[in-house]
C-alpha cells in the first residue's frame, strides 16, 4: 500500500509539474509571439503609411478645397493603386484623411473586394463620423499615432502619420489591419505552443523511463567485474545497523602498467577474477567492492575478524598468476581500518597509501596516523585559503634585493608571492606552494604575480623578477598570456624569469622553446638553485639561459666547506668567461658575503642584506656594504 502510494505521488506531483511548465511555455510562447507579431505588424502599418504619400505624390493635397478637387476618373486610378499596395501587404486599408470645419474627410483610400460587392467603396472627400478623438488628434502630432478602432468596415489596429501640404493644410496618411488576423495568428501561435510542450514531455517521460531502468540495472554494481561498487559501499555504510565495522581496502600496485600495456578489458578481468578468489578464499565472510580501477574493499561487521582480514591478504599466493592468457602476476598493498563507520574509508584509504608508499603489504590504521590524516586537512584549508586569496586579491608581492658588489647597488628585485589569510598572518612560500603545485594553481599564482609586478614597476626603471614553475612552462595558454603582456610592457629588458633547474631540465625539450619565446620578447632567464638537482653546466648551456643562481644550500655551507668553496669558485670562474651571471642566494652573514667575494661572486642576495618586504622599492640605490674586497 505505501509503495503505491508512493507511485501516486510521484505520478500527482509529475503531472502537476507538466501542467506547470506547460501554461508557463504557453504563456511565454503566447508573449513571445505577441511581442513579435505585433512589432511586425507596427512596422508594415509604420511602412504602408509611408508609402500612401508617394503614391499619391507630394502634390496631392495642396489646396484642397472641396470635392471637385480631383477627377472621379483620377481617383479612381489612385484608389487602384492603394488597393492593390493594400492587398500585396496583406493589409484591410490604406487611404488618407484630411480635417476641415471640424470634419474628417477621406481624400484617398483602398477597397476590398467585399466593399466593391456591398458598394461601400470611399470617394474622395467623403466624409468619416466615426473618426475618434484619437484621430482627430493626430492631426495635431508631430509624430506617428497608433490607435486600435472599430468602425462600420471591423474592427482594426490603425496607424495615423500626420503631413503638411505646401499650403499648410495637415494632412494624414494611415493604414489598418484587423484584430481577426492577429488573433487567428495568436491562437495559431498558443496551439503550437500546446501540441509543441505535449510532445515534448511525453518525450521526456520516455527518456525518464528509460533512464531510470538503465540506472537500476547498472547502478551500485561494477558493469566490468560484476560486483558492488562505490556506491554499493556507500548505501551498505549508510543501511548498516552496525556502528562499528572493519573494513580492509586493496590497491593493485599493477594494475595501470597492465591496462597501458594489454589494454582496459584485460585489466577488468584481472579484478575480477582477483575478487572472485578473495570471495572463495573468505567463504564469503566479507562483502567485496570495486571501488575504483585499481582499489577493492572489503567490509565485515565483526571487529575480532580483523586479524582473519589480514591473514586473508596475506595468503593470497602472488607466485601464481592471476590470469595465465595471458600470463599475469600482481602484487597488492592494503590499508586496514576498523571503528566508527563513519571513518572507516578515509582511515582504510589513510592506511593503503601509507602501505604504498612504504612498500609493505598490509598496514593497519592506528593512532599514530592521525598526524597523516591532520595533514590532509592541513592541506584542504590551504587549498581553500589559496582559492579564497587567488578571487579576493590577497596575493601579496614581496621584495628582495640582489646586490651587485662592484658598484654596491642593488641590481634588481625578486618578486616572491605571499598571502594574506583572513586573520591578517603571512603564509609563507613553504605554506602553499606545494598545495598550489598539487591543486594546478601555478598558472593562475604566475599570472597575479606578473600582472601586480608589471603595473607596479611598468613606469619605472627598476628590474625585476619573478619564479616560473615546470606547470607554467608546459602551459601553452600561460604562455600566450606572458608573450601578450610583454608587447604592452614598455621595458621587457629589466625582467627577469627564475627556472628552478631541476625541471628546467627534466622538461628539456619544452622548456628551450619556452625560453626561447620569451627571451625573444627580450626578457632574461636564469636557472634557479643550481647545484641542488643535475647540476650539469652543459645542459644549462643548450637552454641559452643569461644566467645561474646558486642554491642557498651550497652558499651557507662555503665559508665552512672547502669543497663546495672550490666548486663555487670555479663556477664564478667559469660563469664569467661564458659572460653568464652568476647570483648567490641565502647569503646570512659577513663571513657567507666575504669567501664569496673571495670565490669571485659579485651578485648577492639574502637576509644580511634585507629581509623580503611588502614595501615596493622606489629606487635602486641603498646603503652601501661593508666587504673585504
Amino acid at each position: 500500500m505505501t509503495h503505491r502510494s508512493a507511485h501516486f505521488g510521484w505520478l500527482i506531483t509529475g503531472f502537476f509539474t507538466f501542467i506547470v511548465s506547460l501554461s508557463g511555455y504557453v504563456y511565454y510562447s503566447y508573449q513571445h509571439t505577441y511581442n513579435e507579431i505585433m512589432s511586425a505588424v507596427d512596422n508594415k502599418l509604420l511602412d504602408a503609411a509611408l508609402s500612401v504619400q508617394y503614391i499619391l505624390g507630394d502634390d496631392y493635397h495642396d489646396n484642397i478645397r472641396d470635392s471637385s478637387h480631383i477627377s472621379r476618373k483620377d481617383y479612381l486610378i489612385k484608389s487602384k493603386q492603394l488597393s492593390d499596395f493594400s492587398k500585396q501587404l496583406g493589409l484591410e486599408y490604406v487611404y488618407a484623411m484630411m480635417l476641415q470645419d471640424g470634419k474628417v474627410h477621406f481624400t484617398a483610400s483602398s477597397y476590398t473586394d467585399k466593399d466593391i460587392e456591398q458598394q461601400k467603396i470611399t470617394y474622395f472627400y467623403d466624409a468619416y463620423p466615426e473618426a475618434t478623438k484619437t484621430n482627430r488628434a493626430a492631426f495635431f502630432s508631430t509624430e506617428p499615432v497608433f490607435e486600435y478602432s472599430s468602425d462600420q468596415w471591423g474592427n482594426f489596429k490603425t496607424i495615423f502619420i500626420p503631413f503638411t501640404a505646401k499650403d499648410g493644410q495637415v494632412y494624414l496618411t494611415g493604414a489598418d489591419i484587423t484584430i481577426a488576423d492577429l488573433d487567428e495568428r495568436l491562437t495559431a501561435s498558443v496551439s503550437q505552443a500546446i501540441i509543441t510542450s505535449c510532445f515534448f514531455f511525453f518525450i521526456a517521460v520516455l527518456v525518464a523511463a528509460i533512464y531510470i531502468h538503465l540506472v537500476k540495472r547498472s547502478l551500485g554494481t561494477d558493469s566490468a567485474t560484476g560486483f558492488p561498487n562505490h556506491i554499493a559501499l556507500e548505501n551498505e555504510l549508510r543501511s548498516n545497523k552496525q556502528l562499528h565495522l572493519v573494513m580492509a581496502i586493496i590497491w593493485v600496485n599493477d594494475l595501470e602498467d597492465i591496462n597501458s600495456f594489454y589494454g582496459s578489458p584485460i585489466g577488468d578481468r584481472v579484478m575480477k577474477r582477483l575478487m572472485t578468489r578473495l570471495a572463495e578464499l573468505s567463504q564469503n565472510q566479507y562483502k567485496i567492492y570495486r571501488l575504483s580501477t585499481n582499489k577493492i574493499a572489503l567490509i565485515g561487521n565483526q571487529l575480532e575478524h580483523v586479524d582473519q582480514l589480514e591473514a586473508l591478504i596475506t595468503q593470497f599466493n602472488l607466485n601464481t598468476p592471476v590470469l595465465k592468457d595471458p600470463f599475469i602476476y600482481v602484487t597488492l598493498c592494503s590499508g586496514i581500518a576498523q571503528g566508527n563507520k563513519e571513518l572507516l574509508v578515509e582511515n582504510a584509504h589513510i592506511a593503503a597509501a601509507q602501505a604504498k608508499q612504504s612498500r609493505d603489504c598490509i598496514v593497519r590504521y592506528s593512532d599514530s596516523m592521525h598526524k597523516v590524516k591532520s595533514q590532509y586537512l592541513h592541506n584542504v584549508k590551504i587549498a581553500k585559503e589559496v582559492r579564497e586569496a587567488f578571487s579576493n586579491q590577497l596575493l601579496v608581492p614581496y621584495f628582495q634585493p640582489v646586490m651587485c658588489l662592484i658598484n654596491n647597488k642593488v641590481s634588481q628585485y625578486e618578486c616572491l608571492a605571499r598571502i594574506k589569510s583572513f586573520n591578517n598572518t603571512i603564509l609563507e612560500p613553504n605554506d602553499f606552494l606545494t598545495v598550489v603545485n598539487r591543486s594546478r594553481m601555478d598558472g593562475q599564482l604566475t599570472r597575479l604575480m606578473f600582472s601586480q609586478c608589471a603595473e607596479l614597476f611598468r613606469r619605472t626603471q627598476i628590474h625585476w623578477s619573478i619564479n616560473l614553475t615546470a606547470q607554467d612552462m608546459l602551459d601553452p595558454s600561460l604562455a600566450c598570456y606572458l608573450e601578450d603582456e610583454l608587447k604592452r610592457y614598455p621595458n621587457p629588458s629589466h625582467i627577469t624569469f627564475e627556472l628552478l633547474e631541476t625541471e628546467a631540465i627534466a622538461n628539456f625539450s619544452e622548456v628551450k622553446a619556452f625560453i626561447d619565446l620569451v627571451r625573444a620578447k627580450g626578457v632574461k632567464v636564469i636557472i634557479d638553485d643550481f647545484g641542488t638537482g643535475y647540476s650539469n653546466i652543459s645542459n644549462i648551456l643548450k637552454l641559452n639561459v643569461d644566467g645561474i643562481k646558486l642554491d642557498g644550500s651550497l652558499v651557507k655551507q662555503i665559508a665552512t666547506d672547502h669543497d663546495v668553496f672550490l666548486f663555487i669558485e670555479h663556477i664564478a670562474s667559469f660563469t664569467k668567461q661564458v659572460n653568464l651571471q652568476l647570483i648567490a642566494e641565502a647569503v646570512e652573514n659577513k663571513m657567507i658575503l666575504d669567501t664569496l667575494v673571495k670565490a669571485g661572486v659579485r651578485l648577492v642576495q639574502g637576509y644580511y642584506f634585507a629581509e623580503p618586504s611588502a614595501v615596493a622599492p622606489k629606487d635602486t640605490h641603498v646603503k652601501e656594504v661593508e666587504t673585504t674586497h
